[in-house]
């Protein structure tokens, strides 16, 4: 199911926008859901909210409070990651659009080939986004991407995350966070931690080092289990 929001306060282009989004995905055969929204605070709080999967955002600039560039922020700034294209009427904020990573920056009226084109490219670029670790610490919401992800600690009653840019304190069990893992590639190799075995540079006994040189220690009643695990996973 590709998911896609639509935001605009002007009910006649809000409609005209889900009108030509139904036709590009009904034509390219291409199961979908649509959900509208004529505010910019309503928006960002559902798109943020915890299990709520959307590929898409098709949002206008030009608003009354919050404008679309200020949402988009926002929605960063909480770790949404979603793919955002602006159809807007003025082109005075395109460049503006780099700040938060928008994929495309489309005119009124917009065309429908166009249109299509930032469509099809959310949707061909869905599967690799969608392979993430979702989770929430306070008022942030965070996606992160399982090859960003080097490995899991256990630290009492929370989580740490190490990726390859910051270490993330998350207040959940650690059994929890692991159900949330491929077992295709990490690996619970000791009882507090679980390791990104794309992320492993070698293994010794009772060890695995990373590759940005970080030893992880191996059980040692698993070890000929996980070494076979790891040597399968190379192949």
């Amino acid at each position: 199911m590709f998911k896609v929001a639509i935001c605009d306060d002007e009910m006649t282009s809000l409609m005209i926008n889900q009108a030509l989004t139904e036709q590009v995905l009904s034509d390219n055969n291409i199961e979908y859901e649509i959900k509208t929204f004529d505010n910019m605070e309503k928006m960002i709080e559902v798109l943020s909210k915890e299990g709520e999967e959307f590929d898409l955002l098709l949002s206008d600039i030009l608003a009354v409070g919050m404008n679309g560039i200020e949402a988009a922020e926002e929605l960063r700034r909480l770790g949404e990651k979603i793919p955002i294209v602006f159809i807007s009427s003025t082109a005075d904020y395109a460049l503006d659009g780099y700040r938060v990573n928008a994929l495309r920056y489309l005119q009124k009226p917009v065309q429908i080939d166009i249109l299509k084109e930032a469509i099809m490219e959310a949707y061909g670029n869905r599967k690799s986004r969608k392979e993430h670790l979702s989770f929430q610490v306070g008022d942030r919401f965070y996606k992160i991407n399982f090859d960003d992800i080097i490995y899991l600690e256990s630290s009492m009653r929370d989580t740490e995350v190490v990726t390859k840019n910051e270490r993330i304190v998350v207040h959940n069990k650690f059994s929890d966070m692991e159900k949330k893992l491929p077992e295709s590639r990490f690996c619970r190799c000791h009882r507090s931690y679980i390791i990104n075995l794309s992320e492993v540079k070698d293994i010794a006994r009772y060890r695995f080092l990373t590759k940005s040189g970080e030893e992880i220690p191996i059980s040692q009643i698993q070890y000929q289990e996980i070494k076979n695990a790891y040597i399968k996973f190379g192949e």
